[in-house]
């Protein structure tokens, strides 16, 4: 487990290489995997998510690099070796039930009062739209989110679904397609710079048998919610 010293000092050694003589980091718990900073006159202070808390040392240093590199304007991305660590079984295996205590809106379970997102999930698999993968959890959400029907989060593996659709009352294809959606997002995998709806994305989406009845129906639950 790294200490908030060893980060901090890590940042500090990269800051003074930009400029900046007066650096602070701290491990923060957020729930998604990210970090905040601020700077102003020489002066840089960053909030670190708790998921890097035991990062190897030289992936805190290339962390730092990058985030140092892009303050200064430049347009830096994370190293292969990040990526490699932070997309690892290990990495997987161990913060992925953390991540999922953290979302305290999600029910951790397939099995809605109508609907069953199993049932949606095999519906998929077994027409060749997506691919099995018994490291994704799914789950409905607790509040029935209505202009946020679905999301995920590619490096957890961590599918939400609106508890909108535990309804019998809205077609399953439309919940097939908004399941589909953000399993697009899963199997594109994690890039923590990249566009989430680019050119390959949306190619992918339209290729849903029922795309434009799905969207339609999106569209008038947002409107009529």
């Amino acid at each position: 487990m790294t200490t908030e010293s060893t980060l901090r000092e890590s940042f500090r050694t990269v800051g003074r290489e930009y400029g900046y003589d007066n650096v602070d980091a701290e491990f923060v718990a957020f729930k998604e995997l990210k970090i905040k900073w601020q700077r102003s006159y020489g002066k840089a202070e960053f909030k670190v998510s708790d998921y890097l808390s035991d990062a190897p040392a030289d992936i805190l240093d290339d962390i730092a690099k990058t985030l140092f590199s892009k303050i200064s304007g430049s347009d830096a991305e994370y190293p292969d070796t990040m990526n490699e660590w932070m997309t690892s079984r290990e990495f997987l295996e161990e913060k992925q039930p953390v991540y999922l205590r953290r979302s305290r809106n999600l029910t951790r379970t397939m099995k809605g009062e109508h609907r069953n997102l199993e049932d949606s999930y095999e519906r998929l698999v077994r027409s060749g739209m997506i691919r099995h993968d018994p490291d994704v959890h799914i789950s409905w959400t607790r509040d029935p989110n209505v202009r946020r029907v679905g999301y995920c989060s590619v490096l957890m593996k961590v599918v939400a679904i609106s508890s909108i659709f535990d309804s019998s009352t809205i077609p399953e294809f439309v919940l097939d397609y908004v399941l589909y959606h953000e399993f697009i997002h899963i199997e594109a995998g994690f890039n923590p710079f990249g566009r989430k709806h680019g050119p390959e994305f949306t190619k992918r989406e339209r290729q849903y048998p029922r795309y434009e009845e799905a969207e339609d129906w999106l569209k008038r639950l947002s409107l009529y919610a």
